[in-house]
């Protein structure tokens, strides 16, 4: 595990072996055990195309200047082809270290990094320090990493990229909390503070993947903000009980009580319609 600090030019691959409490592993313990969080870290899952799109996307958007130089848009048609496919051997050959995206992927990375480029608040935001991986001690005393998107230089703010495919604000106040964006922004708030950095505000720039590529700028702030403070704070001490005894238990807790369980309050309001039990 490197030292605590921000650095610069570490592969995506190389910062998911990194250890640490990172937002997607407290995500695991928000919403699994601490069993699916040990797994899941003793079994690193591939990459899988999303993600990889995912990765490209992010390059293209933050930094322009290395897509251009890592990845190159594949030939058209059919890879079956005998054409085709002689046309992807000779670029590989010609390109051998870039990544070859298919031709609807590339340019699917191209539109939103124009997208973004042409909005007047977004494209601001984006001036600064792009691709940091950060390492911290937290006061529970968990050694954390985190992926900073971009490190304004223009305010106290870190600002994260999200493609989805609804960008509203009722849509993606949803996914605020079905992802724990919420949280995320108060463990990365809480990484720059740690390292010295004057880190008030988590800014997501949520883009739409499909036409018409709709933004939005959220300043995730307030009650939001506190309440990802305030599970942080119960996750990262549930990390730390778990790091310091050597046990991560599952469901019910290292005990596996019995526990009490019930319809969800959505199953209740369609039983009451069904019955005619409504008020």
């Amino acid at each position: 595990m490197r030292d605590p600090g921000l650095y610069a030019d570490v592969p995506m691959s190389e910062y998911h072996t990194w250890p640490g409490a990172s937002q997607s592993r407290l995500k695991t313990l928000r919403d699994k055990s601490p069993l699916h969080l040990r797994y899941e870290m003793d079994h690193p899952s591939e990459s899988t195309p999303t993600q990889a799109l995912g990765e490209a996307v992010h390059v293209a958007v933050l930094q322009p200047d290395l897509f251009a130089l890592d990845y190159v848009r594949a030939p058209e048609g059919d890879r079956r082809t005998k054409a085709v496919k002689s046309a992807w051997a000779d670029l590989a050959s010609d390109c051998p270290d870039s990544t070859i995206l298919k031709p609807d992927d590339y340019d699917l990375c191209a539109v939103l990094r124009d997208t973004i480029a042409a909005h007047p608040k977004a494209s601001r935001l984006l001036e600064g320090d792009a691709e940091r991986s950060a390492v911290w001690d937290d006061a529970t005393g968990v050694r954390c990493r985190g992926r900073f998107d971009l490190i304004s230089d223009r305010a106290p703010v870190i600002v994260d990229l999200k493609t989805t495919r609804d960008a509203s604000p009722d849509a993606f106040g949803r996914a605020i909390y079905t992802y724990g964006y919420y949280i995320q922004g108060a463990h990365y708030r809480r990484g720059g503070q740690a390292l010295g950095l004057e880190i008030e505000h988590f800014v997501i720039i949520a883009i739409e993947k499909v036409p018409p590529y709709a933004l939005a700028v959220y300043d995730i702030t307030g009650d939001a903000l506190r309440a990802g403070e305030e599970e942080l704070d119960v996750l990262l001490a549930r990390y730390a009980e778990c790091e310091q005894s050597g046990v991560w238990p599952g469901y019910g807790g290292v005990t596996g009580n019995v526990a009490p369980i019930s319809l969800p309050p959505w199953a209740w309001r369609q039983i009451d319609e069904r019955t005619g039990n409504r008020e």
